[in-house]
């Protein structure tokens, strides 16, 4: 199989590409930054720049040609205003025209399968308490931000009926994912967890849904070539429900540190959040945010291969030689 993988270099893109390569596949790298993706000698490894977010089918097309799938995983990701109203053009024009661009030319260049990681954020920013969002739970008419917002235009476009007729799309709602390289809230919950600062956080009750990186790509490569995925949304997981007090313990653990966490009421961590103008903050540190992939899961034949523990001891293994 021939493979063409956007965002490359990213966190997912980087693990991506070597799962690929070490299953024996061919794969052209589109890379956009000046660091291109190390080939280590590897001759089905082809890297190709083209500009962030160029929306030029043309440029497209002359990458899709002879490509049997294509990963989508670059664009816009969480940044900081990412709810002012100037943001919007910026993530629209990337995560939405981008894609739009890309599926255009893969269209026209006959490739056959489109996968397209989206995110869970789609519905919003918490589940209700004992329950978890399924793979045809409604998202939100309006996302609560322009990230969650443009990518749920981009599926809306990939499964409109002209895009379906044409070419497979597949798109993989995937929750926060974590493993070697992660940045973000993963990358802070590692710091915090080496420092030894005392946390606040002991009494949280929580669950939320997370992924690690081998799991994730693993995922990736079987919606890739499951008969039947075209124009379905797939929701991948560990399934392996944690709360964040839990997600500390383990990553101090694997880092031979003493997870200092001490008990506040929530209503406490609350105020203090929104007096900080954290607000999203404190829905991801102690709200609930739960998916149920067993649908998909059960389609593709699927089930993670490494636990949440063998996952997190991974990651802290590769900080730890960083």
């Amino acid at each position: 199989m021939k493979c063409l993988v956007t965002g490359a270099n990213g966190f997912i893109g980087a693990h991506l590409v070597r799962y690929l390569l070490d299953n024996g596949h061919d794969v052209r790298a589109i890379d956009s930054s000046e660091q291109t993706v190390s080939q280590d000698g590897i001759s089905r490894l082809e890297t190709v720049r083209i500009a962030r977010s160029t929306t030029d089918i043309a440029a497209w097309h002359a990458v899709c040609r002879d490509i049997d799938v294509i990963f989508h995983l670059a664009g816009r990701t969480h940044s900081k205003g990412v709810s002012l109203p100037s943001a919007r053009p910026f993530f629209f024009q990337e995560n939405l025209e981008m894609t739009r661009a890309l599926a255009e030319a893969a269209i026209k260049a006959r490739v056959r399968r489109f996968v397209f990681t989206s995110s869970v954020a789609v519905y919003g920013t918490a589940s209700a308490a004992g329950e978890a969002f399924q793979e045809d739970s409604p998202a939100l008419p309006h996302p609560h931000n322009f990230y969650a917002q443009s990518k749920l235009a981009a599926e809306e476009f990939l499964l409109s009926g002209n895009v379906c007729a044409a070419m497979e799309p597949v798109v993989v709602r995937l929750p926060l994912v974590y493993g070697e390289g992660a940045k973000g809230n993963i990358a802070t919950l590692v710091w915090l967890a080496r420092s030894g600062i005392p946390l606040p956080l002991a009494g949280i009750e929580n669950r939320r849904s997370f992924i690690n990186i081998q799991n994730c790509v693993d995922f990736l490569h079987v919606a890739a070539y499951r008969p039947g995925a075209g124009g379905r949304i797939l929701l991948a997981s560990d399934r392996e429900d944690i709360t964040t007090p839990d997600l500390i313990r383990a990553i101090a653990r694997e880092l031979g540190k003493p997870a200092r966490l001490f008990p506040v009421p929530s209503w406490f961590l609350k105020i203090a959040c929104y007096l900080s103008r954290q607000k999203a903050r404190f829905e991801k540190l102690v709200g609930n945010f739960q998916i149920d992939p067993s649908a998909s899961c059960a389609f593709l034949g699927w089930s993670p291969k490494v636990s949440f523990s063998e996952g997190i001891a991974l990651m802290c293994a590769g900080n730890r030689r960083a």
